[in-house]
Parts: structure tokens; sequence; C-alpha cells
């Protein structure tokens, strides 16, 4: 019988927040949605999901929405405050996440 091994889910959170957070050309939006898959996976299995935030919102959007964007209605304006825009520092990706 095979001997039961132990995962770390704290460290595993960890490491894909920090390949969330990456803005090299290979983190591409692909690359983050398999890691956002796999660490939800983990985290609900676990019971320890609690939620993630936009790495845009959290630095800068936040702030910029409460200056300048309040008033718009239509998505397209909004998700910009949420995820930025593709010349940004994390170039519009919605997978740019920090889990919680």
């Amino acid at each position: 019988m095979a001997k039961a091994k132990t995962f770390n889910v704290q460290k595993f959170k960890e490491y894909v927040n920090e390949q969330l957070a990456r803005t090299d050309k290979e983190a591409t939006e692909a690359f983050k949605q398999g890691l956002c898959a796999a660490l939800e996976h983990v985290l609900h299995k676990t019971n320890n999901y609690n939620g993630f935030g936009n790495l845009y919102w959290i630095e800068k959007g936040c702030a910029e929405w409460r200056t300048i964007g309040k008033e718009t209605e239509v998505w397209a304006e909004k998700k910009l405050f949420i995820y930025g825009t593709p010349d940004s520092k994390y170039h519009g990706n919605a997978s740019a996440r920090k889990y919680y």
C-alpha cells in the first residue's frame, strides 16, 4: 500500500500567486488561467478557498475608479479599472490575481 503524502496548500498558493503576478511575455493569459484552475481546485477540495482580488484593481484600478470611473455603466469601461488596459502592467489580463 502506498504511503500517503502531504501537500502544503499554503506554499502552493504562495507559488501560484507569485506566478500570477508575473508580467513577462511567457506569463500569458492561458498560462495564468491554468494556474487559477489548478489552485481553485485545490483550495475548494481542502476547504481553503477565500476568494481573490485582481492585481490591477488592488494596486491601481480601485483608486482610478473612485476618481474617474464611478459613473460608468458600460462593462467594457468598468473592466479597464479591474484588469487594466493591454498596455498596463498586467496587460489587461483577467487572470492576474491574488488568492487569499
